[in-house]
């Protein structure tokens, strides 16, 4: 049994033993370094991990760091957290293992770049300044300095939002770009979480592609030989860059310009032109296509008229020549000729027709046109003759010779148009209204009444209408016609032997076209037929030939009703006798001779003639009355004569006149006196030399020619008690049986009324002081030297020689009442105005008054000084003196008020006042002083605290600076315009509406009219909207993750001063407390879960409450959850000297950055996913924690629940343990099983069964274990544990008791440590 315990030892440390040599047998391999990031140069800040690592196994290794000749501190990693100058060098690592120590390994040099490199942003290609849809664009983001180990980063816009992380790749392609890709690019390189700066900002310009417009610049497409045809390819937005290309019939034509310029262009020329833009490879769509078409020949324009079917116009008509080109009408001048002219009269310019409008004769003749474009002429046009006249005359010709008819006449009229033409259409007209016709001959068959009226007629033709014809009335009679039958001489009611009567037939309504028919006494058959003459004559009739006659008239069958009869009565002639009515036969030229032819039988029908010396005297009446002259002396006779028949002649009587006409002479009596005046008395004597016999007197006055008086055979004529309606100018005339002698020459009276005495004072005043001169006129008016003046004072006369009274200084006694009168012969004036008159006893007394009596007086008031003198206040002279000066007054005038307009600080001052009226002078009034003070200023204030309002608010403001007397009122403007009712020294706007705008001053008014200057103006701004804030959001996510900070600002954009803010919640059934309403933000520091809603905002000013703002809903949304796991596997966990944490994130795909937490602490330079952590007791006990971040949102997740490394490796290696145990106990079963089976010995006497396993005791008895014959060599020292580092020469480690005894003891003491793990012993 010894043996077989010895036995088992043996293979267990056998067994041991080869599992330590499993892990280091043969040569360490070199190691080899790799550097995290990969490159040779950093940059100061940088990190850097240099990982030294082995192929194969590398559970056990211990490694070694140089840094040139510097040691470096032992593990698998050397990592730099934030490099500078000190990091650069050379770096090597070496691996041990046990007793063996590989090589180094090769040198890796790095160097540390100071400062954050700067990458360097182009594109690709490079010269393009604008790119264009469509196109690719690569930009480039190099690293001059290192460009190994790289992630490249690109940003876009202002606010360098990353828009892509193209990991090593050093370029970014946009492909087929579009205008939104357009804007300012940066770039930005990064390695293991270190970032370089930006790089500059590159531009990108992309637009849409051009848009081509092939643009006729010709303005026509249809040319003619030799014309210049030019187009232009229009690339609109312009660029210099882009090539046109012409294609004609879609064929390549020119490629160099962009206008084509086709200068000489033929028939070769036609076809559709298309252009594109060209640019690299680009080329914009085609452009619209035009049509160029050249024709064959040169072009003749046609010239037609309008309206085309007339061959004659006519005045003032309106003819349009229309010059047309049939095969292209774009882009002509029109040129007009006339006549022979070879230069063309008029320019029409692009219109194609010449309008003649309001034509006359002389635009009569032949026309051609030409066409011009650019300097390219057509031929000319055919000549198109015109021909124009004036307008014909219309005339309106009769036909039926008469134009008044009775019924059922018949009516016939032409409207002659000359010169005569078919085209011409004529109108009737009766009484302006036309009448429907066809023809211009108008025959109204059956006229009755209704045709009556004035007819007229017009030709029209076109629109052309003659002027009307002549008018031509015609009446159409109610009834038959009935003649009346006159006789001629009609007024003779008798003839006599051998005179002719003429008989008349007329027919009162018309009087044309009849036949006449006479019948005498009962006969009812015409005795004679006068035809057209409607009249019968009987010749040297006989008393045979009287009796009854009748006429009837006849036209065109039409017959009259007779007319009345008329009777006829013929007598023998009478006998004649002169008789004198005169009485008396010798007269003066121009007096009256009457005499009369008396004829008996007497009949008023017959004419007397009167002959003197036998010459026949011009008389048409029986009785001779005439004027008679020197010449019409003779002897006289008469005889009677009517028609052309005479009677015998009278008997003779003589008439003698004088040669001259008599004249009377005209006197006054008194002679002598040359003015009379009211109630004297005249007389007028008239006398005639020639003769005086039956004479009658007449007397006129003045112009008038009538006589004013007549007094009979009197010869004089006796005005008692003269007026002055008497004066004037008097003739006398004597007459007698209707005669007039000559007036007499005139005789002027002048008569006047008694003058008017007027005691005139010429001082103008009655209330003198002792000393003044009294001055004053007796004025008698009319004025006349003949007049004596006679002055009387109190009724006394005073003894005076002229009509002026002069006191030369007068004194209390010449005090009294003054009258004055004239005298003439016996005649007095009345006695008129007294004066009274008055002398003081002592000189004038002064009283000085000012005005405005209050003080102060301010500047630019008016200040009145009245100077008052108490007795007399007529006729002064007042004048101002100032100050002590009383030689030169300051004002001097009528008036004794002395106002100083708008007065001035510099008239302060004492005045006095002093009066004079001619050479008498006062003396001075008492001093008054003046104090003159300027007008206060107002300032106006503002009380409220806003100039920017809305409607309903309050608005206050103040006007200060005016004194508080009552004197002061105040006036409000706004807008410069009063605001009435407002007198009060503040404003106030309960509440304000948008007509409240403006600006407003204020003004003080005193109640002496004086107003201040207006005040500076404060500016009301009301608005005409009431405020809805704007409610933002920063940042402006719709989604807030759990922790983020959101800030809301509640925007016035109006007005933002002196608001409250209060802030609401949908989740919240009131205001948001809590929160400062002087602030417009309001800020959630840490979102959580009952963020989650709608946020809106109200402001507040004062009273005044805004509407509510726009409402922001935020979602909230819970941070990604973070893991921390171990990665080391079950198998490793005894194998090797540190773990390796794993931060995972639940359900995410997204890329993450990594803090790690060690006992709640950042551990520096930790950003990776794997955290290592050494394997040390504190290292083992310590609670790890991880956190994502990212540069997108969100920008990290939750932080991990914390994890203790030691309860998992605590379990692991337990478990391993009892792995390792059962399996070495199952390896010891099988093999003692085998040893048995062979070693066992049959039908020997068993003994116990000896114990397998050896205590520690026994083994440490036992002297065979640890000879020099044990597999293990023995330990120096079983105290101290044996040491794993060997050198290449050294054995491998085996299992000692040393050994055993502290990993026995090192495991009970962490199961005694650990949480609910079970401690066992070996």
């Amino acid at each position: 049994m010894a043996r077989l315990k010895a036995l088992l030892i043996t293979v267990i440390k056998v067994l041991f033993c080869l599992m330590q040599e499993s892990k280091t047998e043969g040569n360490i391999p070199k190691p080899k370094i790799t550097q995290t990031p990969a490159v040779n140069v950093i940059y100061t800040t940088e990190k850097m991990t240099l990982e030294c690592s082995v192929q194969g196994d590398s559970s056990g290794l211990e490694y070694i760091w140089q840094k040139g000749d510097e040691r470096l501190p032992d593990s698998p990693t050397y990592i730099i957290p934030s490099a500078d100058q000190s990091h650069s060098g050379e770096y090597r690592c070496q691996v041990k293992k046990g007793n063996n120590t590989s090589d180094l390994s090769d040198l890796l040099p790095l160097s540390v770049a100071d400062g954050r490199p700067k990458p360097q942003l182009t594109k690709e290609p490079a010269s393009v300044s604008v790119f264009y849809t469509k196109e690719s664009v690569t930009l480039k983001c190099s690293i001059t300095e290192d460009s190994e180990g790289w992630t490249y980063l690109w940003y876009k816009g202002q606010d360098k939002k990353q828009i892509l992380n193209s990991g090593s790749k050093s370029q970014h392609t946009l492909s087929s770009v579009v205008p939104a890709d357009g804007g300012p690019y940066w770039c930005q390189v990064e390695r293991a979480g270190f970032k370089s700066d930006h790089s500059d900002s590159l531009p990108l310009v992309i637009k849409e592609l051009p848009q081509t417009t092939l643009v006729m610049q010709t303005k026509w497409t249809k040319v003619f030989p030799t014309e210049v045809v030019k187009m232009e390819c229009d690339i609109q937005p312009p660029s210099p860059d882009w090539i046109c290309k012409y294609y004609k019939n879609g064929q390549v034509y020119q490629t160099s310009d962009c206008m084509l310029n086709l200068q000489f262009a033929n028939t070769g020329d036609s076809g559709d032109y298309k252009c594109i833009g060209t640019l690299r490879s680009l080329q914009t769509q085609p452009s619209n296509p035009i049509g160029v078409h050249v024709y064959g020949r040169r072009p003749k324009p046609q010239l037609t008229q309008e309206p085309a079917s007339v061959s004659v116009f006519y005045t003032k008509e309106s003819v349009t020549l229309k010059c047309s080109i049939t095969e292209d009408s774009e882009g002509w001048t029109y040129l007009w000729y006339k006549g022979k002219d070879k230069n063309p009269t008029t320019n029409t310019g692009s219109q194609g027709q010449l309008t003649l409008s309001s034509v006359a004769p002389a635009d009569g003749g032949s026309y051609w046109c030409q066409a011009e474009r650019s300097g390219f002429k057509s031929e000319h046009s055919d000549s198109l003759s015109l021909v124009i006249k004036d307008l014909p005359q219309t005339k309106l010709v009769m036909q039926t010779k008469w134009t008044k008819f009775f019924p059922s006449e018949v009516v016939n009229m032409t409207c002659d148009i000359q010169p005569p033409s078919p085209d011409w259409i004529c109108k009737y007209y009766r009484d302006d209204q036309e009448l429907q016709t066809s023809d211009c001959m108008l025959n109204l068959q059956s006229a009755n009444t209704g045709d009556s009226g004035v007819y007229k007629c017009i030709g029209t033709l076109r629109s052309l209408q003659t002027q009307p014809s002549n008018p031509i009335g015609v009446h159409v009679y109610g009834g038959r016609p009935k003649p009346q039958l006159t006789q001629e001489p009609a007024s003779v009611s008798v003839f006599y032997t051998n005179e002719s009567v003429t008989l008349k037939c007329n027919i009162t309504e018309d009087s044309e076209g009849w036949t006449y028919l006479w019948y005498k006494g009962k006969d009812k058959n015409p005795t004679t037929n006068t035809g057209s003459q409607g009249q019968l004559t009987l010749s040297s009739v006989a008393p045979a030939d009287g009796g009854l006659y009748w006429c009837q008239v006849e036209r065109a069958g039409f017959k009259s009703e007779h007319s009345d009869s008329l009777s006829l009565m013929i007598k023998d002639l009478p006998q004649t006798k002169l008789v004198m009515q005169t009485k008396w036969t010798k007269v003066f030229p121009s007096e009256v001779v009457n005499m009369t032819c008396d004829i008996q039988p007497p009949s008023p029908e017959w004419i007397c003639k009167y002959y003197r010396d036998d010459q026949e005297l011009q008389t048409i009446d029986c009785m001779l009355n005439q004027s008679a002259n020197t010449g019409d002396s003779g002897v006289y006779k008469c005889i009677g004569t009517l028609r052309s028949l005479q009677t015998q002649p009278s008997n003779p009587s003589g008439v003698h006149v004088y040669g001259g006409r008599p004249k009377p002479q005209l006197t006054q009596e008194p002679a002598s006196v040359s003015v009379f005046y009211t109630n004297e008395s005249v007389t007028l004597k008239c006398s005639i030399t020639e003769d005086s016999e039956g004479w009658t007197y007449l007397w006129y006055k003045g112009k008038d020619k009538n006589p004013t008086t007549n007094t009979g055979s009197q010869s004089q004529h006796t005005l008692s008690s003269v007026t002055p309606i008497n004066n004037g100018s008097y003739w006398c005339q004597v007459e007698r049986a209707g005669f007039k002698s000559e007036h007499s020459d005139s005789l002027p009276l002048v008569i006047k009324d008694l003058p008017q005495t007027k005691l005139v004072m010429q001082t103008k005043w009655t209330k003198f002081f002792p000393s003044e001169v009294v001055n004053m006129t007796c004025d008698i008016q009319p004025p006349s030297p003949d007049w004596i003046c006679k002055y009387y004072r109190d009724d006394q006369e005073l003894q005076t020689s002229d009509c002026m009274l002069n006191l030369q200084s007068a004194n209390t006694e010449d005090s009294g009442v003054y009258k004055c009168i004239g005298t003439l012969r016996s005649l007095q004036t009345q006695l008129n105005n007294p004066i009274g008159v008055h002398v003081y006893g002592h000189p004038p007394t002064l009283l000085l008054s000012v005005d405005p009596t209050e003080p102060p007086i301010y500047t630019k008031e008016n200040v009145t000084l009245t100077c008052g003198v108490t007795e007399e206040q007529e006729g002064w002279t007042y004048m101002w003196y100032k100050g002590s000066d009383q030689k030169t007054p300051v004002n001097q005038a009528s008036e004794r008020v002395f106002t100083i307009s708008s007065v001035q600080r510099s008239h302060n001052g004492e005045y006095k006042c002093q009066v004079k009226r001619e050479n008498f002078f006062s003396g001075y009034s008492d001093s008054h002083g003046l104090s003159i003070e300027e007008p206060p200023v107002p300032k106006l204030e503002r009380l409220s605290k806003w100039a920017k309002v809305f409607p309903t608010e309050k608005v206050s403001m103040k006007c200060n600076g005016i004194p508080s007397s009552s004197g002061w009122t105040y006036r409000w403007y706004r807008k410069q315009q009063p605001l009435h009712g407002q007198n009060t020294d503040t404003l106030l706007i309960s509440s304000v509406a948008t007509e409240y705008t403006g600006e407003y001053t204020c003004q003080g008014v005193h109640k002496r009219q004086v107003e201040t200057v207006v005040s500076d103006s404060i500016s009301i701004y009301v608005y005409d909207h009431k405020v809805v804030p704007t409610l933002s959001q920063h940042p402006n996510y719709t989604s807030v993750y759990v922790e983020e900070q959101v800030t809301f600002m509640c925007e016035v954009k109006i007005d933002s001063t002196d608001w409250e803010y209060q802030w609401f919640q949908s989740n919240l059934q009131e205001q948001i407390r809590d929160v400062d309403p002087r602030h417009a933000t309001y800020t959630i520091q840490s979102a959580s879960v009952k963020d989650d809603g709608a946020f809106w905002c109200k402001t507040k000013r004062g009273a005044y409450e805004s509407e509510l703002s726009t409402v922001i809903e935020i979602k909230i949304l819970a941070r990604p959850t973070m893991v921390v796991n171990l990665e080391t596997g079950w198998a490793d966990i005894l194998s090797v000297d540190s773990l390796t944490l794993l931060c995972e994130v639940d359900n995410t795909s997204v890329t993450w950055n990594y803090t790690w937490y060690k006992e709640d602490e950042e551990m520096a330079n930790e950003t990776q996913k794997a955290l290592h952590i050494k394997a040390t007791k504190e290292n083992y006990r310590s609670k790890y924690s991880c956190r994502g971040i990212r540069s997108n949102r969100p920008t990290y997740s939750m932080r991990s629940d914390a994890f203790i490394p030691n309860n998992i490796v605590l379990k692991r290696q337990i478990l391993l343990s009892i792995s390792g145990c059962l399996v070495v106990g199952f390896v010891l079963i099988v093999l003692g099983c085998v040893y048995l089976k062979f070693t066992r010995k049959p039908d020997k006497e068993s003994k116990p069964e000896p114990d397998l396993f050896f205590t520690m005791a026994e083994l440490k008895s036992r002297g065979d274990i640890g000879s020099n014959t044990d597999l293990c060599p023995a330990e120096t020292s079983t105290d101290e544990p044996l040491t794993i580092e060997k050198t290449e020469s050294e054995d491998p480690p085996c299992l000692s008791e040393g050994v055993l005894k502290e990993e026995l003891a090192e495991e009970n003491h962490n199961e005694e440590e650990s949480d609910e793990l079970t401690t066992f012993k070996v």
